[in-house]
């Protein structure tokens, strides 16, 4: 059974300025510039502290493997956000050529900045012609689509993707998803959507083989063109 439900994140008092749909670049800009988890610093001493989390060391650890079984010479990240995984990833595996999309311009602009080791893109993840690299990662990028924006995402990826999921939603987790937002809905902020496995994987059925993983702590699948 496919399941997947609105999330919705709690800003607090800035959601004035992140506003009511965190799914717009202007939204994410603004996110960027505030303090919290979604926090990218001006400077490369403090993004470098802030990138250096052991959860975040073990996934680029993981992914580095990865890419070194596939013989990737090439990773291209999407929707990096502060791209403090692929600092990590930069820092275990210096030799792999890594290219960093996002679609906020200005946490780009300083994100090219603080990461020139990276070649990093202005670029909807929906926008056709993707980078080419012989290994894609998506980090905790499935709540940012609808279904079909997904489908036609992954027909455009003939390489593999390790694809890392915000959560894999259980019963639990979906019954309190939905009372959060009918309780508090007019105090957060749309945030895409959350789906279980079953959903998850309906996203790529059609144009890849998954093999189940983990990336440090997390969940994860190995896609494979079909």
């Amino acid at each position: 059974m496919r399941i997947r439900v609105r999330h919705r994140y709690d800003f607090g008092p800035a959601r004035e300025r992140v506003g009511a749909n965190l799914l717009a670049a202007e939204a994410w800009d603004t996110a960027r510039s505030l303090p919290g988890p979604f926090a990218l610093p001006e400077t490369r001493v403090e993004w470098e502290r802030v990138a250096a989390q052991p959860a975040l060391e073990a996934r680029a650890r993981d992914v580095s493997a990865i890419a070194r079984d596939l013989g990737a010479r090439t990773l291209c990240s999407h929707g990096v956000g502060t791209a403090a995984l692929e600092l990590n990833l930069h820092r275990v595996s210096p030799e792999l050529e890594l290219v960093c999309t996002d679609y906020a311009p200005r946490a780009v602009e300083r994100l090219r900045r603080l990461f020139p080791e990276a070649h990093v893109v202005l670029r909807d993840l929906t926008a056709p012609g993707p980078p080419l690299a012989d290994l894609h990662l998506m980090h905790r990028l499935d709540a940012e689509l609808e279904d079909g924006q997904w489908c036609a995402v992954f027909e455009q990826l003939q390489a593999p993707i390790v694809f890392v999921p915000n959560v894999v939603l259980d019963l639990a987790g979906a019954a309190r998803e939905v009372a959060r937002g009918l309780v508090r809905r007019g105090s957060l902020t749309e945030a895409g959507w959350f789906r279980n496995e079953a959903a998850l994987r309906s996203l790529w059925a059609g144009t890849h083989r998954d093999r189940e993983l983990t990336v440090g702590d997390a969940p994860a699948f190995l896609l494979e063109p079909r």
